[in-house]
């Protein structure tokens, strides 16, 4: 005779083993996006639209590149003092370049913006057992992500500069070997 909680195992274990059997065909492993809402859908086309930015390019002019701080999320506004702490204490007020002295002298005048797009997208793949019982997880990132500074003067472009990396793509793998039983080790008593 087959004790109660003996046939509740057995029948879990089945079930458990249908599942994955069953799943093991299908792309039902996690993935995450994290997106910055833009006007770009890609690196190129934010590097182009910042590239048409000159000195002298007007803030109305901006918000038509889809550099405008009221529509683009995550953008930080700078104040004359915030543009020039963003060169660090190392430069001197005449090491800095002529649109950030620019800025400085007009004070209030001045205006910064700092614009961040990305487009991130993780993607785990691979044996749905494996990676819902821990032994093997496989996760793929894809994406890119852009910035530019913008100092004005006057509601004018004065300084402008940007950083990115157009192509990101990292490949992640955890292995363990016991699986689930691996993160076990504190509660498992020892033997005396």
């Amino acid at each position: 005779m087959t004790h109660p909680t003996t046939q509740k195992a057995s029948a879990g274990l089945a079930l458990v083993a249908l599942l994955t059997s069953t799943l093991a065909g299908c792309t039902v492993l996690p993935s995450s996006n994290s997106n910055t809402p833009s006007p770009w859908a890609n690196y190129a086309e934010a590097k182009a639209a910042f590239d048409r930015i000159d000195t002298n390019t007007t803030k109305e002019a901006l918000v038509i590149l889809g550099f405008d701080p009221a529509s683009l999320p995550n953008t930080r506004v700078l104040n004359y003092v915030d543009v020039v702490n963003l060169f660090g204490s190392s430069f001197r007020l005449e090491d800095l370049p002529k649109g950030v002295k620019e800025c400085v002298s007009a004070r209030e005048a001045c205006q910064g913006y700092v614009l961040r797009s990305q487009t991130i997208k993780n993607q785990r793949d691979g044996n749905v057992a494996s990676d819902l019982f821990g032994f093997k997880k496989h996760t793929t990132t894809r994406g890119w992500e852009f910035s530019a500074t913008l100092v004005l003067v006057n509601n004018k472009v004065a300084y402008k500069l940007w950083n990115g990396t157009p192509s990101i793509e990292t490949t992640s793998r955890e292995t363990n070997p016991l699986g689930p039983m691996q993160s076990l080790g504190g509660v498992i008593p020892k033997p005396f």
